[in-house]
């Protein structure tokens, strides 16, 4: 009867961790996602600094849950999105708005992908 007591323990905090993993990573991926979308309307309207701020504010909130997410995904995906940002950033330093939003676009793909993968499908698991 302990045994089983301990399997069914364990399977709680397998499952307890899976699940905030799960949200943790998505909330993060959905709330860096707008930030970025609100950065790229500013860019294309020639607003520089209120550009700025948001895609700084999405470094921000990339950076400071990056160390959470490590635990639950390989370090690859997430320091590609990481870079593409700080490519971004450095481009709208530059003033090359065009480049500043492709590196915004690719870095809203690459966090929408990673946010699919997080998905328990079949496709997924295997």
């Amino acid at each position: 009867m302990n045994r089983l007591l301990a399997a069914l323990g364990v399977l709680a905090a397998v499952i307890v961790t899976v699940t905030t993993g799960f949200w943790f990573n998505t909330d993060t991926a959905d709330t860096v996602n707008s930030l970025l979308l609100e950065s790229m309307s500013h860019a294309r309207r020639g607003e520089r600094e209120e550009a700025a701020v948001f895609l700084e504010r999405a470094r921000n909130e990339w950076e400071d849950h990056m160390q959470m997410m490590l635990m639950f995904v390989s370090h690859g995906k997430l320091d590609q999105i990481e870079q593409t940002i700080n490519a971004a950033c450095s481009y709208l330093d530059s003033d090359e708005m065009a480049l500043c939003l492709a590196e915004c676009s690719t870095a809203r793909l690459l966090i929408r992908n990673f946010a699919n993968v997080e998905y328990p499908t079949l496709n997924n698991i295997f």
